[in-house]
This record gives structure tokens, sequence and C-alpha cells, in this order.
């Protein structure tokens, strides 16, 4: 599916980008733009394309799935890994867009993905995208921890070595992180870095403040 960037940009002037890795706040400053100022989201319901995806045409949307290997899952090797979590995002964009246009367009809507940048910078301006990240170390004692993470962990826990299983799934996340952060450095994007000092309130702050909102 071939992707007209300008009529896009002229359809999307109402949405506002959160890009980024994980543990950054991108869920929590979400759910500050809909429940302080009225913002529409878009959730990536993978389980909602995949229906209509097919093994040939989009691989990465196949998985993961009940049948897979866990322990090899994994433990796979990092760049490995890494790849299938850049393919999944942009094989499910062609959906995600649709969703997108089908949205009322008398609210603004914020969008909590972690992509590359050139996927969506030829209808997102930097302008209205921001790059959210934290440190290796937060990735890594957060992510598997997560209550909206709590059924991977449940899988994981299924594997013959979990505390291997989470170390390598860490490596994953900090390496998919670290690229997006990169990115958008590269593409003149603002980054804002969660730490322990930087409270919920003001994070929101900085970010309505990129926005101009």
């Amino acid at each position: 599916m071939k992707i007209n960037g300008s009529y896009l940009k002229e359809q999307f002037k109402h949405v506002y980008w959160l890009n980024g890795g994980c543990c950054a706040g991108k869920t929590t400053m979400t759910k500050k733009f809909v429940e302080e100022l009225g913002f529409q989201t878009l959730e990536d319901d993978v389980m909602k394309y995949r229906p209509f995806t097919s093994p040939v045409d989009y691989p990465a949307l196949q998985y993961p799935h009940p049948g897979l290997d866990w322990d090899k899952w994994f433990n796979k090797p990092n760049d490995e890994h890494c790849e299938w979590l850049f393919q999944i995002v942009e094989e499910m964009m062609e959906f995600y867009v649709v969703d997108l246009l089908k949205m009322a367009t008398d609210r603004p809507i914020i969008i909590d993905l972690g992509i590359m940048p050139e996927r969506i910078l030829p209808f997102i301006p930097k302008e209205r995208m921001v790059c959210l990240f934290t440190s290796d170390e937060e990735i890594e004692r957060l992510y598997f921890f997560r209550e909206d993470h709590k059924m991977i962990l449940d899988v994981i826990n299924l594997t013959a070595n979990p505390a291997e299983s989470i170390k390598n799934g860490n490596k994953n996340m900090v390496k998919f992180s670290r690229t997006i952060r990169e990115a958008c450095i590269n593409n003149g994007i603002k980054t804002i870095e969660r730490t322990a000092d930087l409270s919920v309130e003001e994070q929101f702050r900085i970010v309505r403040e990129h926005f101009g909102l």
C-alpha cells in the first residue's frame, strides 16, 4: 500500500505523536492528554489487524502466537528480535493509518507509538512529534514488571530460565529504545528524558509546551 504523504499531512493536522522507547512515560502522557485536554487516542491493536494479514505479506504480524517455542522466542539474538519489533510496527501502519482516517476531526488526537521517525515524518511534522526516553537501567527495572505486561511475564515464567529470558528481553528493549532515540535526534526531533527527578506534571508541561498547547 502506497501512502500519499501530502494527503495524509493535510488530514492529520490535528494529530500529535509521542514517539520513543520503553518506560519513558508515553502511556502516562497519553492518559493526561485524554483526561485533562479531551484528546482522542488510538491503541495499536495487533490482534485486530492480524486476521486481515497473511504470513507472506505480513510475516511480522503473525508473531508472537501461542504455538511458539517461548524459550527460543525470548532468547533469540538481539538484532533479530529488534528487527521484528520495527517490522511489526511498519506492517501495522497500513491498518493504523486507515483507523486514524476514520476518527473524528473535531478533537485533536494523541498517538503513543514508538516507530522509526522516517516512517511518519512525511505526514507528521517534527513540531507535532516528541521523543520520550529513559535510561537503560529504568527499562531493565520496569519493562517486564509493568501491570500491562503481566501476560508477557506470565509466559516468560514458563521458560526454562526466566531470569535469563528477562535479561535477554531487556537487551532487546534497550536496543529498540536507543535506535528510535538516535533516529529522532538525527532528524531534529525534540527529546525528553524521563528521570526520577522529573514529575509527571512537569513532563506533561514540557510536552504541551513543545506542542504549543
